[in-house]
């Protein structure tokens, strides 16, 4: 086959490869190799100008073997081959996969399931001991009433996290229903106002909102999800007596608190289920750590785009700007 075409053929894989013969010198190589082992094309001549994480995984190593490095805090699939002719070896082939992406969505997933035990755990732990303690008779009179609002307490919180979580369990699996209609976003912010006066008045929160209708076809129940998560989050991690503009303007909807505010380094963690900032702070405020996980997905599924910009000790402004019809 001319080399010409080979190359051509081996440039529009998504895997890197790269050939070798039997004295390390290189065959060939193509652009995903070179750009996940970030080398510029034509610099990559010998084996031994491989890092030092492949030639570690080359020692001893078998055809068809195969192990994940770390290349540049990326995570790499690198494969060998023997390259035969006629039954004989003549050099050796390397594949090339990138799996970041896999061991993100891995490493979420074994940090929900260990965040969901733990979440459960804690008010299941307290239940059982109030429980415990009423039925025994080691609770005196007095005490009755109150490890009795404890429990509803506990039970109230295990309620809201159980309901986020299948709440996200059926945006991940688009198993809720696509009835769409006409749904006007500053109506729905109002309702959330309304509904969220009384969280408002207890930490002695402003609640504005300002703006004109905003029509979008979607889903009114996972909409009113996205508002009330965003209310309530702005609402919860606020200062005592701050205060809480809501904007609904030319496709926009933007939430600012005047609350705690994010620090750079959580901010691209701050969409993930169970991430917090300040996890004491949410413990104390009933948060579940899923809201805005839930935000994240719904914009992804009617194909919003999120924005965050906050400042610790200043406040958080998150805004969700949705296509235009």
């Amino acid at each position: 086959m001319n080399e010409t075409i080979l190359s051509g053929i081996l440039d529009t894989l998504e895997d890197g490869v790269a050939a070798f013969d039997l004295d390390g010198r290189l065959l060939c190589c193509n652009e995903a190799a070179c750009r996940l082992l970030h080398m510029e094309p034509g610099t990559l001549t010998d084996v031994s100008d491989l890092p030092e994480t492949i030639h570690a995984f080359l020692g001893g190593v078998r055809s068809g073997e195969s192990q994940t490095v770390e290349l540049y805090q990326q995570a790499v699939r690198v494969k060998y081959h023997d390259l035969t002719k006629n039954g004989l070896r003549t050099g050796a082939v390397l594949t090339f996969t990138d799996i970041g992406e896999q061991y993100r969505v891995e490493r979420i997933r074994r940090e929900f399931t260990a965040n969901v035990s733990h979440e459960l755990k804690t008010p299941l732990t307290s239940i059982s001991g109030y429980a415990e303690m009423i039925e025994n008779g080691m609770a005196k009179d007095g005490d009755i009433r109150a490890f009795a609002e404890r429990i509803r307490r506990e039970s109230n919180r295990m309620l809201a996290l159980v309901s986020d979580i299948i709440s996200l369990s059926e945006l991940e699996e688009r198993g809720i229903a696509e009835e769409e209609e006409t749904v006007d976003l500053y109506a729905l912010a109002a309702q959330n106002v309304e509904t969220l006066k009384g969280a408002a008045m207890v930490r002695g929160v402003t609640v504005q909102l300002v703006g004109e209708p905003l029509l979008i076809r979607a889903n009114p129940v996972l909409m009113n999800e996205l508002v009330y998560n965003l209310l309530d989050n702005a609402i919860r991690y606020n200062r005592d007596n701050g205060t809480v503009s809501v904007r609904v303007f030319d496709s926009t909807l933007t939430v600012r608190d005047t609350g705690i505010g994010i620090p750079k380094i959580h901010r691209d963690r701050i969409f993930e289920r169970f991430y917090r900032v300040d996890k004491s702070r949410s413990k104390a405020t009933g948060g579940t750590g899923l809201g805005l996980a839930i935000v994240k997905h719904i914009c992804e599924r009617y194909h919003a785009m999120i924005t965050l910009e906050s400042a610790e000790g200043i406040g958080t402004e998150i805004t969700v700007r949705f296509p235009l019809a």
